[in-house]
């Protein structure tokens, strides 16, 4: 299966089973989840189905409480996003132009571009 870009709000969910300990209850996501804005149980049950069937989780039973695992990690899921939004952005637009404006508008920091930097240098030394 394709892996494809989820909406917000399933990716709100992907960040909190992907943040904790795994396999995760509903219970235990809904209440992560509510640190930031109400959820219905509905609502959520609906959400983490269709990650299921999008190949995103894989649901089971521990006792009573259904529980959820990832089969797609963080790191996959960020490559998706930040490929698409490289494509977006080109022809005109380069990797230089975003990093730019990220710090333009304090997207990231200078701890962010410290980082940045010496992921570049590895590159560099490992190349030679």
């Amino acid at each position: 299966m394709k892996l494809k870009k989820i909406p917000e709000t399933e990716l709100e969910i992907m960040q909190v089973v992907w943040s904790n300990d795994t396999p995760i209850t509903t219970t235990s996501i809904k209440r992560e989840l509510e640190k930031n804005r109400p959820w219905s149980q509905g609502s959520l049950q609906s959400l983490l189905t269709r990650l299921i069937d999008r190949g995103f989780l894989k649901g089971g039973m521990e006792g009573k409480n259904k529980t959820f695992e990832p089969l797609v990690s963080e790191k996959e899921y960020l490559a998706l996003e930040s490929a698409s939004l490289l494509k977006k952005l080109r022809p005109r637009g380069s990797i230089t132009e975003l990093v730019t404006a990220l710090y333009d508008t304090k997207e990231i920091s200078d701890k962010d571009i410290e980082e940045l930097d010496a992921f570049i240098e590895t590159i560099k030394k490992e190349e030679k």
